[in-house]
């Protein structure tokens, strides 16, 4: 009895392992979705390359959203001409028209991603609340995800580990 004990035991450590080493912690592929912005540009996230990626998922009417503005607005002219690219996706049951203002005001200078179907959401994990954002390394995997206003330094330390 003890020695099945021990096979079981041994097993169970070798197989959640293997699972580990297969799936780390953190990371997991981008979906495999083009975006197509509202100004014409087009974003494959899955794609490697040199390009890090900051997808945030936003509604127009939600606070927590209308407070990442200025920090992610910020973000994006520091980066504007390097390898980050910001994209806000909004939510299914946004307007289009909703967004444009915040464009043309330059509340948002960053590209925005109307999800009319709501698939762009679904094709992420767990997008149910406004802000949901990940980010993309160079590789296609998204490496952190944060559901809430974005803590700038948060942000700042996860972008620096990917650079």
């Amino acid at each position: 009895m003890k020695l099945k004990i021990s096979y079981l035991l041994a097993a169970s450590v070798a197989l959640t392992g293997a699972n580990y080493l297969a799936n780390p912690p953190g990371l997991s592929a981008a979906p495999v979705v083009t975006l197509k912005a509202t100004d014409g540009r087009l974003f494959d996230l899955a794609a490697s390359g040199e390009t890090t990626r900051l997808v945030t998922f936003f509604s127009p009417d939600c606070p927590l959203s209308k407070r990442d503005w200025p920090t992610l607005s910020e973000l994006n002219n520091k980066h504007s001409e390097d390898t980050l690219e910001i994209v806000s996706v909004t939510m299914p049951y946004d307007q289009p028209a909703a967004t444009a203002p915040l464009i043309e005001s330059g509340t948002i200078n960053y590209p925005v991603v109307t999800d009319t179907d709501g698939s762009i959401g679904n094709a992420f994990p767990n997008v149910r609340f406004t802000p949901t954002t990940f980010l993309i390394d160079k590789k296609g995997e998204i490496v952190w995800r944060h559901t809430g206003r974005i803590n700038p330094q948060e942000l700042h330390a996860e972008l620096a580990l990917i650079e």
